[in-house]
């Protein structure tokens, strides 16, 4: 998705959630009163997301257990690296995305509810690789630059505690875990650095659900911690990831502002 239309619906869609509570509010009495007493229901959300990444580096690339099994890496790696040993590699610039997907709502109780949120999120990260000197440990210039998209079906399943309701609002917590399988065919980035396409992460959200005339508005921010190593330490002859081997450990993170319908 174009960037530039992924920072207008980032400004957009707050608005449309800020004018639907607004409205919400705005009659003296109640709306869908009976709604969380469904067995069952469904709906569907977007939302904007920011993708990150935590990474652990090797203080010295040559640490890398890899080279003492394949020794014949050597001579490609040192070419790659350019005599450097030390490298710090990072994510330098955080870009907007979107997602889109479906709900279904299982009451468990009067203050809890299971809920499957499927769907897909689209977006980008931006690694920068920094050559350190490590007598004087200063950066030397010209970074190396990559961009990786990504394309996740997340399959996320949780229960969300609710609070109180006051009028036509009501807060609540969720908690979960979520396997997300990236579809995305890295055909630059595979060049560079290996990844895995699956994790699973654990989740955490809150939100404010808007009882609205004829339908539920929510709004809510959810955080989804990765917990696999997605980083591939594989010896492809073609294209050799050179600078993966910097990387020790990453991790996915992600931060989504989602809209439910339901």
């Amino acid at each position: 998705m174009n960037p530039s239309k992924v920072k207008y619906l980032f400004f957009l869609l707050p608005l449309i959630a800020f004018s639907f509570q607004t409205f919400g509010q705005r009659k003296g009495f109640d709306n869908l009163t009976h709604f969380d007493d469904r067995k069952l229901h469904f709906g569907f959300y977007l939302g904007i997301n920011t993708m990150d990444y935590r990474m652990t580096n090797y203080k010295n690339v040559w640490d890398n257990p890899v080279f003492t099994q394949h020794p014949e890496l050597i001579p490609g790696a040192g070419l790659a690296y350019g005599g450097k040993t030390s490298w710090a590699a990072e994510i330098y610039q955080i870009m907007p995305g979107f997602s889109v997907g479906g709900v279904v709502n299982a009451r468990l109780g009067r203050d809890f509810d299971l809920r499957f949120t499927p769907g897909m999120s689209l977006g980008n990260r931006h690694f920068k690789f920094i050559g350190i000197d490590p007598l004087q440990s200063q950066v030397i210039p010209q970074p190396t630059y990559l961009y990786t998209p990504s394309a996740y079906v997340d399959l996320p399943l949780g229960i969300r505690y609710k609070g109180f309701r006051h009028r036509n609002l009501r807060p609540y917590i969720y908690t979960g875990a979520a396997y997300r399988q990236d579809l995305e065919n890295k055909r630059i980035s595979e060049s560079v650095v290996h990844l895995r396409k699956g994790g699973s992460y654990a989740e955490i959200a809150l939100g404010l659900d808007s009882y609205l005339e004829y339908f539920r508005f929510t709004a809510e921010f959810r955080f989804s911690y990765g917990i696999n190593n997605l980083i591939r330490h594989d010896t492809d002859p073609v294209n050799t990831p050179y600078y993966g081997y910097i990387i020790k450990e990453l991790n996915s993170n992600l931060f989504t502002l989602i809209f439910y319908f339901e």
